[in-house]
């Protein structure tokens, strides 16, 4: 389901890929606002719009997971991007060590690093 989010998208960037700054700025705002389900949301609606993925993008996604305390989301989200061939860099996985941390996932973080 795209819903709010995804309209709200379609009507204010009449394109079929979003800018990423806009995007970015969305994740931002739903992590600091902790507010997961319509931080779920969006990354579906992203999907639905093809965004090409890239390590900016997913820094930002996994910084506003860590904000909603959803650490699952958070590695799901390195993992996908990983997936997609983006190289993932020093502040990326920080990111994803810190959602864990915020989760009280210790081990899951310290895996990480090895």
């Amino acid at each position: 389901k795209v819903g709010l989010i995804g309209t709200i998208l379609d009507r204010s960037l009449g394109s079929s890929v979003p800018d990423d700054r806009i995007v970015m700025r969305l994740l931002s705002e739903l992590g600091t606002s902790k507010r997961p389900v319509q931080f779920a949301n969006l990354l579906a609606s992203l999907r639905h719009h093809n965004l090409e993925q890239n390590v900016y993008l997913a820094c930002v996604a996994i910084t506003s997971c860590r904000k909603c305390c959803a650490w699952v989301m958070a590695l799901r989200i390195l993992v996908e991007t990983a997936s997609a061939r983006v190289e993932l860099n020093t502040i990326t996985y920080n990111a994803a060590v810190s959602a864990c941390e915020k989760g009280e996932q210790w081990a899951t973080a310290l895996r990480m690093l090895v």
